[in-house]
């Protein structure tokens, strides 16, 4: 699918700003798309429109004018700069308004759309898209992601995947993908079984996950692009567990034997490296940093399940996590500078945040249910997690500043749990 960027036009951008939880949000109006050609019935459109309107509202940035609210018709208005009128866009009140056209012609679909600086009445920001029908939920994504950087100076998080663990086919857990706003399902996993722990490399090509479907645990690399997997496992015991690292080529491997549970790095296909941990107790849920140089993990060495930071080319494992009795799951940010984790009180998990370096940590949900596998987004504004605060297990997406809880991702029967979201596409 192709881009080309149109120019904004006029002075820097204006940035938001969010005051915390309940702060401004910003009144943006998202105009239908004018049909150029072949899109008499305005599906494709809507598709786009619907998309974007779907992620513009999980950013937490905006408030959508409803569109029975709009004053002009997209089909009889221009949608360039001096073609339409921005005091119908004042007059409700917009303070960014998102007007285009699309032409389903020829071969395949031309999207432009552009984002309008209603206030100060000058183009921000424009991108060009061609493609195929099946693609415009995809131009959406991208264009939502371009707006949050037009705004506020860095790029969304949107043209991303989730990847995340659900009973709602049965009372087997399997692996799912999904597109950040729900769309573009996918099942992964198709056995009677119990299926954990997915996640991604950076160019979002494998999925590691670890499942029972040979009786006993062991992990699979799923390529997602040649429609195929490889079994992990190892001699020198059970494969509990592991992450993948951002490149692709290693896994580090949780793998138990009597009891006792090491960390080892392997090959992406399974042959030993090294050796990480070698105590006597449990070192399990391992994470790699964004540069691929430093493993994060939880230890019970202290005494009591605990975070710590160690390179992965070996060297003595450093304590990150001091206040809590039970803290686990860590995951990295996309910068490596922080880590967020679950921490268990009074038999639930709330999540969260610490530097890597140590310092002092961060809750950063409410206690309200247990929240559990926190997952940075790849701009790291947001942590997808796990949370009973509904009636099932859902995946949640939360702004980190502010720690407001924006949306569940996910919805329907059975239970949703360890989310993972990617990178982004196509990087």
């Amino acid at each position: 699918m192709g881009q080309a960027a149109a120019q904004g036009a006029g002075a820097g951008p204006i940035t938001i700003t969010i005051a915390g939880p309940g702060g401004q949000l910003s009144p943006i109006a998202v105009s239908g798309l004018k049909n150029l050609g072949d899109d008499d019935d305005h599906r494709i459109g809507s598709a786009f429109v619907g998309t974007l309107r779907r992620d513009l509202e999980l950013s937490g940035y905006f408030r959508l004018i409803d569109p029975h609210a709009y004053i002009e018709d997209p089909q009889t208005s221009g949608f360039e700069l001096g073609q339409f009128n921005f005091a119908d866009w004042r007059s409700i009140n917009a303070d960014f308004v998102v007007k285009g056209s699309v032409g389903a012609g020829g071969p395949g679909v031309k999207l432009t759309a552009y984002l309008y600086d209603v206030a100060q009445q000058r183009r921000m920001m424009g991108k060009n898209y061609s493609g195929d029908a099946g693609d415009v939920p995809r131009m959406a994504r991208r264009f939502a992601d371009a707006i949050l950087e037009a705004a506020t100076g860095q790029k969304g998080p949107f043209d991303s995947r989730l990847a995340f663990v659900s009973t709602r086919g049965g009372r087997f857990k399997e692996i799912y993908t999904q597109s950040i706003d729900g769309q573009d399902l996918f099942k992964l996993t198709d056995n009677p079984t119990i299926n954990l722990f997915p996640g991604f490399d950076r160019s979002t090509r494998y999925v590691l996950y670890l499942s029972f479907k040979s009786m006993a645990p062991a992990l699979y690399l799923a390529d997602l692009q040649q429609r195929r997997e490889a079994k992990i496992d190892s001699p020198h015991g059970r494969v509990i567990g592991g992450t993948l690292s951002p490149d692709g080529e290693q896994i580090v491997a949780s793998i138990e034997r009597d009891g006792i549970t090491n960390l080892y790095l392997l090959t992406r296909d399974g042959a030993e490296i090294r050796q990480l941990t070698d105590t006597s107790g449990i070192n399990v849920s391992p994470a790699i940093s964004p540069d691929g140089a430093t493993m994060a993990f939880t230890s019970d060495r202290s005494g009591t399940p605990q975070i710590y930071v160690m390179s992965l080319a070996g060297g003595s494992p450093r304590r990150v996590t001091y206040s809590g009795d039970y803290n686990t799951t860590p995951a990295f940010s996309p910068k490596g500078d922080k880590l967020a984790y679950q921490s268990r009180n009074n038999g639930r998990f709330d999540i969260w945040t610490i530097p890597v370096g140590g310092g002092d940590p961060v809750q950063v949900t409410d206690g309200n249910g247990s929240n559990e596998y926190p997952s940075w987004s790849p701009d790291g504004r947001y942590l997808a997690f796990s949370s009973t605060r509904g009636h099932n297990s859902r995946i949640y997406i939360m702004m980190v500043s502010n720690r407001k809880i924006i949306s569940a991702l996910t919805e329907g029967n059975g239970n949703d749990s360890c989310p993972a979201w990617s990178g982004w596409l196509g990087e």
